[in-house]
């Protein structure tokens, strides 16, 4: 009997310790706004902004240059994804910023970041 709940104890803290989550950000204050800040040769981010600028970002987004903007962006992304699988990682080409595509950004970064080093000693 001890086995077994030793066993399903061990399951239940590694399962925790698997399961990041990149839907908020980390110590995050109530009364505070957040944004993503994800850059393509950089480790994905979380920025504190001013929570009034939420409120205008909004109106702005109705316009015909926030729209078409927000699809280049979602296109960009999907053409980013492309090459993440085409590189052997594995992950879904949704065009939407999702757990999913950080985990692999952060897995690519650091595979260029190693080989970098590779090559400097070299």
């Amino acid at each position: 009997m001890k086995g077994t709940l030793y066993i399903i104890f061990t399951l239940f803290c590694a399962l925790n310790l698997n399961a990041q989550n990149y839907d908020f950000p980390l110590n995050a204050e109530s009364g505070k706004c957040y944004e993503r800040c994800f850059e393509y040769d950089k480790k994905f981010t979380w920025k504190e902004i001013n929570c009034d600028t939420l409120a205008m970002r909004a109106e702005k987004s109705k316009t015909k240059e926030a729209i078409i903007k927000a699809r280049q962006a979602k296109i960009k992304l999907t053409k980013y994804q492309e090459k993440l699988k085409d590189l052997g990682y594995k992950i879904e080409i949704t065009g939407k910023l999702n757990n999913q595509t950080i985990k692999v950004h952060h897995k690519y970064l650091k595979r260029q970041k190693k080989k970098k080093r590779k090559q400097q000693r070299l």
